[in-house]
């Protein structure tokens, strides 16, 4: 049998009695309690319905002499209705088609189950598309178009709710017979569905979301004309702590629960309405163009390209003049700072991707609070393998820990390749069902430079009619600058090649390779001679540089994908590389011209690359092949599914465990992981002195004073302005 209480509210009366008409089987019994209202047009529009007689359905209208409140008016429905089960439903709602078959289901789900619950747009702990709740539905949704998709997408996992919410509610026969009725000491109305569901939860039953379910639901206008019923809350409220001590301390916990199944329920019925959210960590875009860079910007613009998804991206405040631009044309992409992202606690995201490794445990802490779901993409291994890349030891187990933590706590890692993927399996890192190949686009057109190509400084070195070589890439020891050295050597010793080998790329703190080129350079003059080294250049720089040259030499070791060969062909420049890594898996062995690392051999390939035409047609197709199918729109749509099946998983243990951990504890500021992170300034022999120090009661706070006081002079110092006129200065 369906309840269906009233008082009051006539016009949404009307509308909830029509959509129930339409919508539920005719076997269905439908009584109308009518717990006096003061408006009589409710009664004169069901005697309306029967006199008309077009439904099948049995509808009982009562009404009371005189108003007994909300518990005492179902309760005789719940007499009424026995032995059947019963659905109260309030007066101010709406449903759809599908919604008495959901709340069966899920009501009959598991032996346990007292009540089911259907989802709303207000309904506190169960409203969606929002996390609070709200008078209606987004403005682009009808209600049975919205309920029809909810119904379909809807993950039906069923997940448990510490009470029955008075909007729709399934109340099985079983349950009552067991706890009995509502408590009449909850009248006139409010409370009474929480003490009910607390004496089922205490009796060993449970409480469960039909989350395939959705109800329209108005707010504020059942049960009551003009609100009086507020006027008892603030009683009823101190009843059920004085009764369950426990209860509001649990319903603050599963509101702020970042993972679990109701999460993860009203999540999927939010992504139905809303579409989905997504925030890219891109704080990567200061400073000079790299690899991760372009990576970071073709994969925001082509995720908008998607219309799948409402993007957000967090930006660094010394945003780079080149990524400003691009950004600017995506006027879609909402761009924040970080101080703005972390302020957005009430409101995270479906997703928060970062797009490139986790450096710091402020970084990850940072991420966890973004968004409900952690992607992280892991570019490669090398420095977690490398010691070389870190000034200390410390430094360097900092990173690995750091990786392990970043893998532990995502939800899914994304790597460029299957080698990636492999590296990272093999170390026990991660599990394979959390690590996912998604291979980047080689179709570099949103990050390309507007302006025309120019050339960078130093290009006069280069003579007009000199043929060249491009060695891009950082001087990492790994990318294996010194070969392209010996190659060039062997370019003149063995076929008096007179060209210039340009080397472009940010110098590195750590793991440079420069020691060994200038000792390499000092040791050959002729060879020095032929190096233009052009450190770091702008993308419209390197954009002339590849109309310069007639080959790139790319012999790196080690490659999570290897953008420079695509690169290098999409100007129409064949390129010669090794094979191995993830290379090979992106492109073919046959057309590798380096030979692991026979220097006399590679040299001899290199200059037929840059003397026979055929040879270099050969390699430009080879590459052009495989590019084909490596498109940044295949990759957007390939990321834009994988963040929908991560929202639908279930988080795995130790995401939860390393995100629930960060978020419980605090992440420290900033500045204090750059005193006690990884590689900190705070040598670890003074950390237990200074903790004595500071833990002392004498010597504690005045030590911070006069620390306090001292930076503060400094800082006077330091913005005092150097001059003013004065002769002594």
């Amino acid at each position: 049998m369906v309840c269906i209480p009233v008082h009051g509210g006539h016009e949404h009366f009307v509308s909830c009695i029509r959509s129930v008409l339409a919508h539920t089987a005719a076997d269905i019994r439908i009584l109308i309690c009518d717990d006096a209202s003061p408006d009589t047009r409710s009664e004169e529009f069901v005697r309306e319905l029967e006199q008309a007689d077009t439904s099948a359905h049995e509808v009982i209208y009562h009404r009371r002499p005189h108003n007994v409140g909300f518990p005492a008016n179902v309760n005789g429905a719940f007499a009424a209705a026995a032995p059947a089960d019963l659905v109260v439903l309030n007066s101010d709602c709406v449903v759809a088609d599908g919604w008495l078959e959901g709340l069966r289901e899920a009501a009959y789900s598991d032996s346990r189950v007292a009540t089911a619950t259907a989802l709303t747009n207000h309904g506190s702990l169960v409203s969606v598309p929002d996390r609070v709740p709200t008078p209606r539905l987004p403005a682009d949704w009808n209600f049975d178009e919205a309920a029809a998709a909810v119904r379909s997408r809807s993950l039906r996992i069923r997940p448990r709710l510490p009470t029955a919410i008075g909007h729709c509610m399934f109340i099985r026969r079983s349950a009552l017979e067991l706890v009995g009725d509502f408590d009449l000491a909850f009248s006139p109305g409010y409370g009474e569905e929480v003490d009910f569901s607390q004496r089922c939860l205490h009796n060993g039953l449970c409480h469960v979301l039909a989350d395939d379910v959705l109800v329209l639901h108005h707010g504020g206008g059942s049960f009551s004309s003009n609100g009086k019923r507020e006027i008892v809350k603030d009683e009823h409220e101190r009843m059920l702590r004085a009764r369950y001590p426990y209860y509001h301390d649990s319903i603050r916990a599963l509101e702020d629960e970042v993972v679990g199944p109701l999460r993860r329920a009203l999540g999927a019925a939010r992504r139905t309405l809303k579409g989905l959210s997504v925030i890219i960590d891109a704080r990567t875009l200061a400073g000079p163009m790299t690899g991760t860079q372009l990576h970071v910007l073709e994969l925001i613009a082509a995720l908008a390209r998607t219309d799948e998804a409402r993007i957000t991206v967090v930006v660094p405040d010394a945003l780079n003049r080149h990524a400003a631009r691009a950004l600017d044309t995506l006027t879609q992409v909402e761009r924040v700072s970080r101080g703005q992202a972390a302020a957005r606690t009430r409101d995270r995201a479906d997703i928060v991707h970062r797009p490139y490794q986790v450096n710091t445990d402020d970084d990850l802490l940072f991420l966890a609070r973004l968004g409900e779901r952690l992607v992280v993409t892991n570019q490669d291994l090398i420095g977690y393998h490398n010691p070389s890349y870190f000034r200390n030891a410390d430094s360097w187990q900092g990173y690995r820990r750091i990786t392990r933590s970043a893998l532990a706590a995502a939800d899914r890692v994304v790597f460029f390749s299957a080698h990636a993927r492999d590296d990272v399996l093999a170390e026990d890192l991660i599990e394979p069902d959390r690590a996912s190949v998604v291979h980047i686009g080689v179709d570099h057109t949103f990050s390309q430079p507007a302006q025309p190509p120019r050339p960078p400084r130093g290009a006069v070195r280069l003579p007009d009619d000199a043929e060249a070589i491009l060695c891009i890439g950082t001087d990492f020891r790994h990318k294996n600058r010194v070969f392209a050295l010996r190659v060039l050597d062997q370019l003149q010793r063995r076929h008096g090649w007179r060209g210039y080998l340009l080397l472009v790329g940010p110098t590195v703190a750590q793991g440079s390779s420069t020691p060994e080129e200038s000792q390499m350079l000092a040791l050959r003059p002729q060879v020095a001679d032929a190096v233009l080294d052009f450190a770091a250049v702008s993308e419209a720089e390197k954009a002339w540089l590849y109309l310069r040259v007639g080959l790139v030499l790319y012999p790196t070791v080690h490659e999570g994908f290897g953008l420079v060969p695509f690169e290098a062909a999409d100007h129409g420049v064949p390129c010669a590389w090794a094979r191995g890594t993830s290379l090979s898996e992106l492109l073919p062995d046959t057309a590798a011209a380096i030979i692991p690392w026979d220097d006399e051999q590679s040299a001899d390939r290199a200059l037929d690359l840059l003397r026979d035409q055929d040879a270099r047609e050969r390699n430009l197709a080879a590459i052009r092949a495989c590019a084909s199918g490596l498109t940044w729109d295949a990759t957007a749509a390939k990321l834009i599914e994988l963040y929908g099946a991560t929202c639908d998983a279930p988080a795995t243990p130790a995401s939860t465990v390393e995100r629930q951990r960060g978020l419980i504890r605090g992440a420290p500021s900033e500045d204090a992981m750059r005193l006690i992170g990884p590689g900190g300034a705070l040598p670890s022999d003074v950390e237990r002195p200074l903790l004595a120090l500071a833990t002392h009661p004498q010597i504690g706070a005045p030590m911070f004073m006069a620390m306090k006081m001292g930076y503060r002079a400094s800082y006077r110092l330091r913005r005092r302005p150097k001059g003013n006129g004065n002769s002594d200065d």
